[in-house]
């Protein structure tokens, strides 16, 4: 039997809009997490534009490990951060509808680390 995990690519860097440099307006390094123009660091501003498919990477690897409800906690949290992040929303559409042994509805709020 094929498990979501298994039929689910983590998103790439390609899939990844651009973040720009709020003082420069150039878009940021991807690599350094930085300006190439004014060298600020802009680590934080990637999190906050990438959270949902940070969020989505992290629930496929805790479906690999067999975490469930952590799993469908991130999925949660990374359909709040992105509304429109289709592999997330499918994948928990797959995963509450998987059956016996697949984690409660609601399990896992609230536990996933900020």
């Amino acid at each position: 039997m094929t498990t979501p995990e298994m039929t689910t690519p983590a998103l790439t860097a390609p899939d990844l809009p651009d973040v720009r440099c709020p003082l420069c307006k150039v878009p940021a390094d991807r690599q350094s997490l930085a300006c190439p123009s004014c060298r600020e660091d802009l680590s934080v501003l990637f999190r906050l534009r990438y959270a949902g498919r940070i969020d989505y990477n992290r629930a496929l690897a805790a479906l690999e490990a067999g975490d469930g409800a952590f799993a469908l906690g991130l999925l949660r949290r990374a359909l709040e951060a992105e509304p429109g992040l289709e592999p997330a929303r499918e994948l928990l559409g797959s995963l509450s509808v998987a059956g016996p042994g697949a984690p409660a509805s609601g399990a896992g709020e609230g536990d996933t680390p900020s």
